[in-house]
């Protein structure tokens, strides 16, 4: 059970945090977050993470209180508060108390920890499906809490046995509500798309890795393309890297989980490894 969140920089118990109904996340849907994992009681690739959300916020017009090793240090304050070794971190600035209704005023920031979601073996044996659906985030590079088409969705996805839609904008393929997506073509390069999509950290960190191992390309991916893709994977802070199977009624490739993909996902996993390591090995020497 988590017991403790952080609110405007205070240690609070989950039972008791709460914000006033006049605040611009409830009146207009006016906020932005971000969320990541940690391990071993570190956060992967915390800098990443930060930067993008110093982008949003710039982009959003909304002032964090708090500098970066504020930050830092709440997010250490409140996982040692709750105990756990491992789990996710969400963080959460709002538009504010708003005396119109309408205008941003100081910004209230929120840390939540929440357990890390889990996915069964048969993900990665056996791949997902996706649906497709027109649309184009607002603020396509911003975490702003706004989910609806995604929400309003999710009994269609039932229905059709997917795990999530992928948006695009009536030619080109964009991302899906909680992720980046990758195409693998027949000579097996590695492409996503570069443009009107969230730039996601897990995303980053396989373009990084990739480029050792394949060809990447990061450029505008058509619908056309699942067609003659090999392999399709997505990614994010929680999934790492999901197969894709299917998208509507197209089978990707063979309608098997790649070799690609499953190499791509062995790699990120040890990348994140070697990552913590790194972090808890510099902890313990700076404790001696």
């Amino acid at each position: 059970m988590i017991k403790y969140y952080c609110l405007n920089g205070e240690i609070v118990s989950a039972e008791s945090a709460s914000l006033k109904v006049t605040d611009l996340s409830i009146l207009r849907g006016y906020a932005m977050f971000d969320y990541f994992l940690f391990a071993s009681k570190h956060p992967y690739f915390f800098d990443d993470y930060l930067d993008r959300f110093e982008n949003s916020s710039k982009r959003m017009g909304l002032d964090c209180p708090y500098s970066r090793e504020e930050i830092k240090t709440q997010v250490f304050k409140v996982i040692e508060a709750n105990g756990y070794e491992n789990g996710g971190i969400r963080l959460v600035l709002t538009g504010g108390y708003a005396d119109d209704g309408y205008t941003p005023k100081n910004p209230n920031f929120i840390i939540l920890q929440e357990f890390a979601p889990t996915y069964s073996k048969d993900i990665f044996e056996n791949g997902i499906k996706l649906l497709l659906h027109q649309h184009t985030r607002t603020f396509p590079e911003v975490k702003t809490t706004n989910y609806i088409v995604g929400i309003t969705r999710l009994a269609d996805l039932k229905k059709a046995g997917a795990a999530n839609i992928l948006f695009h904008n009536g030619t080109d393929i964009l991302e899906t509500t909680r992720a980046n997506f990758f195409i693998v073509t027949q000579d097996n390069t590695i492409v996503t798309a570069s443009n009107s999509v969230l730039k996601g950290v897990s995303r980053k960190q396989i373009l990084e890795i990739a480029p050792k191992y394949y060809k990447v390309e990061g450029r505008i991916l058509k619908i056309e393309e699942l067609k003659t893709a090999k392999e399709a994977f997505i990614s994010s802070s929680t999934k790492g890297a999901h197969p894709v199977v299917q998208v509507d009624d197209i089978v990707i490739g063979d309608g098997k989980v790649g070799a690609v993909s499953k190499d791509i996902l062995k790699k990120f996993n040890e990348h994140k490894a070697a990552y913590i390591k790194s972090k808890v090995g510099s902890q313990a020497a700076i404790s001696e």
